[in-house]
């Protein structure tokens, strides 16, 4: 069964808070092709605000979702994180630590390839911790919506999610986690609201190797029935995959230019939040987060599209119901 249209539905109270323990700088590079130990002269660079919880925050603040972001910052480059936040509509409730934010270089080719040059996390305290801790309890209010995104800094505790989805359960807060390794398969034992892995995670989460769509809705199925509400698997240019207790749909997008990829899965996570905040359907919820994602991947460095952007995707973004259980 196919679905079109989007219909705007009152929205729900509450805000979207994101987590992002371990943002950074990023510094966006375009090239011709790189070539090791070569000069290469390139256009001025792009300097975005980065990390998913951002990205996240960033795509819901320009749709008009009331949006809070929090996490650590720390030096100049904190400073600077923080007011390019404030500057495109977030609300940065990020805990000061006295380390240096860091900075990540990531060069794309003209057939867009990425080249990334990670910096690692800079240390935190047990002061610093215990005062993102206060914060995030201050910042999280019933009928909230809590993503936690990204993966955990040294120093984390690896069922730091785990624990966190485990409170906010109890605090009547709904809880987005999309994480990965260790992180995300420890998370899942609190049963969050909404999971949205990509297949290669969807793979190590189950132990299976996943040549279809077929298994990939089976594998998504098995997380379902293990108490997480609503599974979101990324496919790439396949589109999205999404299972619940009572419904399994394929979302297929339309084939579009890739000018960088990244941040297109944190948009993706920005539309299923958009949708929910809206109080969309299922079904109009995902077809709005591939068409968000598809959008994104049109864009240069980690620009998120505009609604028009997402508009024009959604209209030639398909939904199919893959099963539906009475």
């Amino acid at each position: 069964m196919e679905r079109q249209g989007v219909t705007e539905h009152e929205s729900t109270k509450g805000r979207v808070i994101t987590v992002t323990l371990n943002p950074a700088v990023d510094l966006f590079v375009s090239v011709k092709h790189l070539e090791p130990g070569t000069l290469h002269r390139v256009p001025t660079p792009l300097q975005h605000a980065g990390g998913k919880g951002l990205n996240v925050a960033k795509m819901l603040a320009s749709l008009s979702v009331p949006t809070v972001a929090t996490g650590f910052l720390g030096g100049r480059r904190g400073d600077w994180l923080h007011e390019a936040l404030l500057s495109q509509g977030v609300d940065s409730k990020f805990v000061r630590i006295a380390n240096e934010s860091r900075m990540n270089v990531k060069v794309i080719d003209e057939a867009g390839t990425l080249t990334e040059l990670n910096s690692p996390a800079p240390a935190f305290t047990d002061d610093e911790w215990r005062a993102f801790g206060d914060t995030l309890r201050t910042l999280c209010e019933p009928n909230s919506w809590l993503a936690l995104c990204g993966n955990l800094p040294a120093g984390c505790p690896n069922h730091w999610y785990q624990n966190t989805i485990s409170w906010a359960k109890q605090s009547d807060i709904k809880t987005l986690l999309d994480a990965s390794g260790v992180a995300l398969e420890l998370g899942l034992k609190a049963c969050p609201d909404v999971i949205k892995p990509n297949q290669h995670e969807l793979e190590q989460l189950t132990g299976l190797t996943l040549h279809n769509l077929e298994e990939v809705m089976r594998a998504a199925a098995q997380l379902v029935d293990a108490g997480v509400g609503l599974v979101v698997v990324s496919l790439g240019e396949e589109g999205l995959a999404a299972v619940t207790s009572s419904a399994a749909i394929h979302v297929r997008v339309p084939s579009v230019p890739v000018v960088s990829s990244v941040g297109a899965g944190d948009t993706v996570v920005a539309g299923l939040l958009y949708g929910i905040f809206h109080r969309f359907s299922l079904y109009d919820t995902v077809r709005f987060a591939a068409a968000a994602g598809t959008a994104k991947v049109q864009k240069p460095g980690n620009m998120h599209p505009s609604q028009v952007d997402i508009e024009t995707c959604l209209a030639s973004t398909d939904i199919v119901d893959w099963r539906s259980k009475s």
